[in-house]
């Protein structure tokens, strides 16, 4: 396991919890930036042989999750505020550029930095990722249903319990909803969190605005992937001048869980790529 360095910084009134391993000098830095649900705990079988091949990386738990600051107020939970947390956690490490690893809704928000902050990386990685709401949330009926229940459900839930990562044992499968690991985590976390940043991730729609990420950028997705399937990948590769489309036969959403060894070496050959 490689040496981890525990850190924290203030963005606006919020604490963001976030973890450095130190690969290489000069190597490339890898920001990582994990799903609704998860925590940065999620990357450990892909960070642990990244660090160990040379390379630098950077682990936030967004806010509403993990160690980082559990906000109560839907305002404090807006797409901008998400935004200048990945920013605060870039200009505490004083990095000029990374390599930034979204995946699921992590992915999503990856998408929108991207676009409004391209000077800041130098590639984008879209794991298991998506440009807009899953296809169940398409609907303005259903979204009106959901919202409603969102909105009551935030304003009944209690206050997190205490800092709180996931465990996540080596080797098990991940299955794409898991209600008993859903369960424990909202009991040592908030609901509440969980529900606002998703319903914010979930009104994202950057369909429109794909073509205008010009940043090199490997989009991965697994075979089966029930959440954001197949064509939502290959949606965003088209309309992604540069980049590449990678398929992990089998796989399900949870990829960086159950496929770490072929993330990894997509990781690795693609940034291999980008060096020469």
């Amino acid at each position: 396991m490689p040496a981890v360095q525990k850190k924290r910084v203030k963005s606006g009134d919020v604490e963001i919890y976030y973890e450095v391993c130190a690969g290489r000098p000069g190597a490339p830095v890898l920001f990582l930036l994990h799903g609704i649900g998860g925590d940065l705990d999620a990357w450990q079988f892909v960070r642990d042989p990244l660090v160990a091949s040379g390379f630098s990386t950077i682990a936030m738990d967004l806010r509403g999750h993990g160690y980082s600051g559990h906000p109560t107020a839907p305002s404090t939970y807006k797409k901008e505020l998400l935004l200048e947390d990945v920013l605060a956690v870039l200009e505490a490490e004083r990095v000029e550029k990374v390599i930034l690893v979204g995946h699921s809704g992590g992915a999503v928000l990856a998408l929108e930095f991207a676009l409004q902050n391209p000077d800041k990386l130098s590639s984008l990685v879209l794991l298991a990722g998506s440009y807009g709401p899953p296809r169940y949330l398409r609907s303005p009926a259903v979204q009106r249903v959901v919202w409603f229940f969102t909105t009551v459900g935030a304003a009944l839930s209690p206050h997190a319990r205490g800092p709180w990562h996931s465990p996540y044992p080596k080797g098990k499968f991940h299955k794409e909803f898991e209600l008993w690991g859903l369960a424990r985590t909202l009991y040592h976390n908030s609901l509440r969190s969980y529900l606002l940043l998703g319903k914010t991730l979930a009104n994202v729609d950057l369909e429109q605005r794909l073509k205008y990420i010009t940043l090199p950028t490997l989009i991965v997705v697994g075979e089966k992937d029930g959440i954001y399937p197949v064509p939502v990948s290959k949606k965003m590769h088209d309309e992604i001048a540069h980049s590449r489309l990678e398929i992990i036969r089998n796989a399900n959403h949870v990829l960086i869980l159950n496929n770490p060894r072929e993330v990894v070496d997509l990781l690795i050959s693609f940034v291999q790529k980008l060096q020469k």
